[in-house]
């Protein structure tokens, strides 16, 4: 159960909340309190003077009343300052201090010495302050005993006395344990109601993201083409919830291409299987002469070397796509591209394509295996493309920042609106003029996915005066190396 709610991002926020309320309540409630006891001890030393001057007034008016075991002096006398006026607390005031607290009476006492000491008389003196000889200190001002349990005025009265007036301190105290019980029960009546609160709350805030957890359970369930109401959503959810349909999108339209793919594998495939498959069932199903069974045993064999190309070239695209993201070093461009016009002279002499290169020592980060495929399929793919007695022209540059390489040849070309699509796998601009061990519509494509994995991109448009040219791009890592090899940016 503890570990559930801990898990429980709205029973954690609640939690969370409640614990900050408590602790600022209990700082106001701290203040209060000691606001509190300000006030009260004030009053106490407002009802104290209140009632020493009426003591001094007696004594000028009737000494006789001063003299005697006890004072003679009427309650009448010396009223309660603030009962007598009647003054009630605000509701402010009393959110603060109890009403039971506030406005409450004190008992008070009273006493005259003279100055060596002898007691004049006495109203309801306790024998803790005629033992603290109070007329030692005689002046104009008011304090608490040492012991703490009373509160002192006195002064100089006529003819060398001392007057005392004082309140025991206890009904203080008594009044101070009442206001911090009437602070602990209000601050526990109210954290349930706001705790209660927040939750409810909070769960409001919370079914935007129910709404967006059923939708992933329905998209789980099957129904790929399920996306979050953004008509529903709050506006502090609206990016979110747009940036998942986004990825949802994304997520499809991978998930179709990938089905898509699939298919076109196994029909890229299946086709010279059967193929083979056709061919021994001819080769069963009545003799053949020794040429037309070497005629079959060819057959069969250029279209394994189909599949076995095929397969090459699914296990490039593999390749290109997983090492992409591994580790890149800083290599010179030259050698790679140098190496990969080496590759195709055969193919180009068969076809009488002729392969002009001109390059020059470039630093870029990448990978040598896979940039090395990507000019060896460009170059193939001119040379292939280019008439007999042809040329196809390999140009480096760099300018901007960027190397920029481009294989150009002088073919057929490839319409604008296409420019895009030779780029898909299994893509083929003229199913026609496949060879019979060729044209498995996959070279562009790992082109592309190698280029992008480097942070580059390879484009394609048409050569002024007919054919095509790609155009492969990425990032300079630095200047230009020397012959001998890679040097320091």
């Amino acid at each position: 159960m503890a570990s559930s709610v801990l898990r429980s991002l709205r029973w954690r926020a609640t939690i969370s909340m409640a614990l900050f309320l408590i602790a600022i309540a209990i700082a106001i409630r701290s203040v209060n309190y000691e606001v509190t006891r300000e006030i009260l001890v004030r009053d106490i030393d407002t009802q104290l003077w209140t009632r020493l001057a009426a003591l001094d007034i007696h004594q000028h008016t009737a000494p006789e009343t001063l003299v005697g075991p006890d004072l003679n002096l009427p309650e009448l006398a010396l009223p309660d300052v603030r009962l007598a006026s009647d003054l009630k607390p605000s509701v402010a005031m009393r959110l603060l201090i109890p009403s039971a607290v506030s406005g409450r009476p004190f008992p008070w006492f009273a006493g005259a010495w003279r100055e060596d000491g002898r007691l004049l008389g006495g109203l309801r003196l306790p024998e803790e302050v005629l033992q603290q000889a109070p007329w030692r200190n005689a002046s104009e001002q008011i304090r608490t005993t040492p012991d703490g349990k009373a509160r002192l005025a006195t002064c100089r009265g006529s003819d060398g006395t001392v007057l005392l007036v004082g309140t025991p301190l206890e009904p203080l105290a008594q009044a101070m344990r009442e206001v911090l019980w009437f602070y602990v029960w209000t601050v526990a009546l109210a954290i349930p109601p706001m705790a209660l609160a927040m939750w409810w709350i909070l769960s409001r805030m919370m079914l935007p993201l129910s709404r967006i957890a059923r939708t992933a359970e329905t998209i789980a369930a099957g129904d790929f083409a399920a996306r979050i109401d953004l008509a529903q959503a709050d506006s502090e959810l609206v990016g979110m919830a747009t940036t998942l349909n986004l990825m949802l999108d994304r997520l499809e339209a991978i998930r179709i291409s990938q089905a898509r793919f699939n298919a076109d594998v196994a029909h890229e495939i299946l086709n010279p299987i059967h193929g083979i498959l056709l061919q021994t069932d001819l080769s069963q199903q009545r003799p053949r002469t020794t040429d037309e069974l070497g005629r079959t045993i060819e057959h069969c064999r250029t279209l394994a070397l189909r599949i076995q190309k095929l397969s090459e070239a699914l296990l490039a695209l593999s390749k290109a796509e997983s090492e992409a993201d591994g580790p890149l070093a800083e290599l010179d461009l030259e050698p790679i591209v140098e190496e990969a016009a080496t590759q195709v002279e055969d193919q180009a002499r068969a076809r009488h394509v002729t392969i002009h290169v001109d390059s020059q020592s470039a630093l870029v980060v990448g990978n040598a295996d896979l940039l090395h495929q990507v000019f060896v399929n460009l170059l193939a793919n001119g040379i292939e493309y280019s008439p007999v007695g042809g040329k196809v022209e390999l140009v480096m540059t760099q300018g901007d920042g960027r190397v920029v390489v481009r294989v150009t040849d002088h073919g057929p070309g490839i319409p604008t609106d296409r420019a895009e699509q030779v780029f898909e796998r299994f893509f083929r601009e003229d199913p026609s003029r496949v060879t019979p061990t060729g044209g498995h519509g996959l070279g562009l494509a790992i082109c592309r996915s190698i280029m992008r994995g480097h942070g580059g991109d390879v484009t394609c448009r048409p050569t002024p005066g007919g054919g095509t040219t790609f155009e492969v791009q990425f990032p300079a890592s630095g200047g230009v190396a020397d012959g001998s090899g890679v040097n320091e940016p």
